[in-house]
This record gives C-alpha cells, sequence and structure tokens, in this order.
C-alpha cells in the first residue's frame, strides 16, 4: 500500500485511519511506531509524524513519551465522520474497498467468535435462513448478505468495525446484485455458514480464516470482472 498523490500527508492521515479500522484496536492500544507506518505506507517519517500529530491534535491518539501512540476512548461518530471521505473515495475502485474489507472483517470474524452472545448467534442464524430461501433472487440475497457481515461486525463489540461495515454495507449492496448475478450466491452463502459455525463454536482463528479466504475469493472475482471490462475497453 504506497501513498502517491501529491498531499502525502493527508494521504498519510486517511491510511493510518484505515489502519486503526482494519487491526480492530481497543482503546488504549498502542498502534504501529512511525518508523512502521512509515514503512507499510512509503513515506518518509517526518510525514508520518505529520499525520500523527494531526490525529493526537483531534483527540484519537494520545502520544506518549517515550512509548509511541495510542488508540483514545474517542466518539465513534467522530471517527466514522473522518472515514466517510475514505469511503466514498474508494466506493469507485471495488478492489481497494474489497481489500480494506479483508482486513476489518477478518478481525471482526475473530471477535465475533470470543464475543458473540445468544443473540447474535440468533441473528445471524435468522439471516442464513433467510439467505438459504432466496439463494435464486439475486436482489433479496445481496441485502442478506450484507446483512449477515453487519450482524458478524456487530458482535465484535467493536464499534469501530461495526460504523466501518456499516458505511460499507452502503456503498457495497447496490454493486453487490450485480456482482451475484455474475457469480451466483452459493458460494458466498457457504463460506457465510461457515463463518458462523465457527463464531458459534467459539473458534476465533478458524472464524478469523474463513472470513479472510471468503473476501479473498470476491477480491480475486474482482480483480477478474476488472479485467474483463479493461480488455473489452481495448478491443472496442
Amino acid at each position: 500500500m504506497y501513498i502517491e498523490k501529491i498531499n502525502l500527508c493527508e494521504e498519510a492521515f486517511n491510511h493510518i485511519l484505515a489502519i486503526i479500522a482494519a487491526q480492530g484496536y481497543e482503546p488504549g492500544s498502542k498502534i504501529p511506531s512511525e518508523s512502521e507506518l512509515g514503512l507499510t505506507l512509503g513515506v518518509s517519517r517526518n510525514t508520518i509524524r505529520a499525520a500523527l500529530n494531526r490525529l493526537n491534535a483531534l483527540g484519537i491518539l494520545e502520544a506518549r513519551q517515550g512509548e509511541g501512540y495510542f488508540l483514545k476512548d474517542i466518539d465513534v461518530d467522530i471517527f466514522a465522520n473522518l472515514q466517510l471521505p475514505i469511503f466514498l473515495e474508494a466506493s469507485s475502485n471495488l478492489e481497494t474497498l474489497t481489500e480494506f474489507r479483508i482486513g476489518v472483517e477478518s478481525q471482526g470474524a475473530y471477535l465475533a467468535a470470543l464475543k458473540a452472545e445468544d443473540d447474535d448467534l440468533g441473528e445471524m442464524e435468522s439471516i442464513l435462513h433467510s439467505a438459504e430461501d432466496d439463494l435464486k433472487d439475486h436482489e433479496r440475497f445481496a441485502l442478506h448478505d450484507m446483512n449477515f457481515h453487519l450482524a458478524l461486525a456487530k458482535a465484535s463489540r467493536n464499534s469501530m468495525i461495526y460504523r466501518s461495515v456499516e458505511m460499507i454495507k452502503t456503498l457495497y449492496t447496490v454493486w453487490l446484485r450485480s456482482f451475484v448475478r455474475i457469480h451466483g450466491n452459493a458460494e458466498s452463502h457457504a463460506f457465510h455458514c461457515r463463518i458462523f459455525a465457527a463464531v458459534s463454536g467459539s473458534d476465533a482463528i478458524e472464524a478469523r480464516t474463513a472470513m479472510t479466504e471468503h473476501m479473498s475469493d470476491v477480491l480475486g472475482k474482482v480483480k477478474k470482472d476488472a479485467s474483463k471490462t479493461t480488455e473489452k475497453f481495448s478491443l472496442s
């Protein structure tokens, strides 16, 4: 994930926000160091430091002398409002948005397996039953699909993961209807059932693995569709 735009500090700020959401950090958690973030994003430590100082000034991070930066117990609505421009920009690039989903939702599935309560499991199971009834209805299945992901995020008990998936659902559902017409519903439904089995069995590692494989499968299909579109335009 290398930054190419002119305003490096702004881009670093946005990417650090995305990393915080994707990793599901809890308040009080230490985030990666300046040098680690610089290597991840491919920019200088001065650029990273400027972005971190901005996050510190906004009350999202707390700088501790000699220790690094730690996530504060922030107002999630403020965090979500800061993320919204990133999601709106990424909505035109499904590959970028899906890559982000892999990180966020895999961690969400892991946490859900540890924290889900009976009501959460009942909600997910109900959604899966509805999805199975509507396997031949692409419009309705797309809604069930994203509702399952949102219910799973809610079960993670991590408000930032939940709000991230909530925003993704709004941007993703319309596209998903055409996606399932092309690729079908059965494979996604099978992945959802596998994830649910892991969560209901409190198997956090399997839940994360299954979600990673599920979203990686979606990413592969997104890339394949994009290459077909590019090839079509190049031939026309």
